[in-house]
């Protein structure tokens, strides 16, 4: 899995998001070097590659997407979650280095200007080796599973990934219930949120978890995501709601945080191409969206995926009427314990 900066030495803000598609990019207009403005409207990551500096604008991804620049100093990432057989969706993070350019990371590939790309892979660097010795250290000391559980990989392993952002205060959130697939949508996502907050009894374990979250209100304003599985603006606010994504997408999140690694807004999208259920039991070829819900929710509380096979709910795929992921495994449960 990517390594991504710690808390304490992330500079910018990350919008996460999940769903990718690739389509051609736009032919682009020559822009200055290094140093100088960006060409005004959409760029490719090749005329970021001149060092140009801007402070709004669009950037094509090299995989399709569009994302919108943040500001200076801020920087954007994009997380997802998949249905079985699918691809999985490259996270991608759009870094505005202020003066030094704008970065684009798709999965591993570091692209854009020379200077923020150095800037972003030290910062990386540094902060998968924190990431690596928390983990360790967490693992550690979360003794094992008593032996009626020793069967379960959910309960046996401790595998979980940082993305590099957590929040210092409550999210306080709204649902669009527009489009929405299943009749008590609100209620599952509001479960699934709540999965990664306060005292967590799981695998014959018990966390304390700060993460905390408040629902509001409905809203008619809509996710700042795309169809494609893109960030747009961010605006403040942090809306849930549902529309249309890539094929195999299930949900994605968009997570934008500051310099020191604080989160400041998380928007969510959940697919209405697929046969949603969220009531307490759940038949045939639907997807549970509490399940979903849960594992998006990770996402926004600063989790990445982790590898197929470990049992987690941070895997990046997620199966039919999979209702065991509505609880968290130990590795979940190490990581938002670790993190809060």
């Amino acid at each position: 899995m990517r390594a991504v900066r710690n808390a304490l030495t992330v500079v910018g803000v990350v919008t996460i998001v999940a769903g990718l598609t690739v389509t051609a990019a736009p032919a682009q207009a020559a822009t200055a070097g290094a140093g100088t403005s960006c060409a005004p409207g959409t760029l490719s990551v090749q005329a970021l590659a001149s060092g140009c500096t801007t402070t709004s604008g669009t950037v094509v991804t090299p995989d399709g997407r569009t994302f919108a620049i943040p500001a200076p100093g801020e920087s954007v990432m994009a997380s997802s979650s998949s249905a079985p057989g699918a691809r999985e969706l490259p996270d991608v993070v759009v870094a505005n280095n202020g003066s030094a350019g704008v970065a684009v990371r798709v999965d591993e590939e570091w692209s854009g200007s020379a200077p923020a790309v150095e800037q972003e892979r030290a910062e990386h660097s540094a902060a998968a080796t924190s990431g690596a010795a928390a983990s360790a250290a967490s693992s550690a000391a979360a003794a094992a599973p008593a032996a009626t559980t020793a069967a379960s990989t959910k309960c046996t392993s401790a595998a979980w990934e940082p993305t590099g952002y957590r929040w210092a205060s409550t999210v306080k959130w709204y649902y669009n219930e527009s489009g929405q697939k299943s009749t008590y949508a609100k209620k599952a996502l509001r479960k699934g949120a709540n999965a990664w907050t306060g005292t967590i009894s799981a695998c014959d374990r018990t966390v304390t978890s700060t993460a905390s979250n408040t629902y509001l209100r409905l809203a008619t304003q809509k996710p700042n995501l795309t169809d494609q599985g893109g960030c747009s603006r961010n605006n403040g606010y942090n809306v849930m709601g549902w529309g249309k994504l890539p094929s195999g997408v299930l949900g994605v999140t968009c997570v934008w945080f500051d310099g020191n690694g604080t989160a400041r807004e998380a928007d969510q999208r959940y697919a209405t191409g697929f046969r949603w259920s969220s009531t307490e039991t759940c038949s045939g070829s639907r997807f549970d969206t509490q399940v979903v819900a849960t594992h998006e929710w990770g996402h926004l509380y600063g989790l990445d995926h982790v590898q197929t096979g470990t049992g987690q709910v941070m895997e990046p795929s997620g199966g039919y009427c999979q209702l065991s992921s509505r609880t968290l495994g130990r590795g979940d449960m190490t990581g938002i314990d670790s993190l809060y």
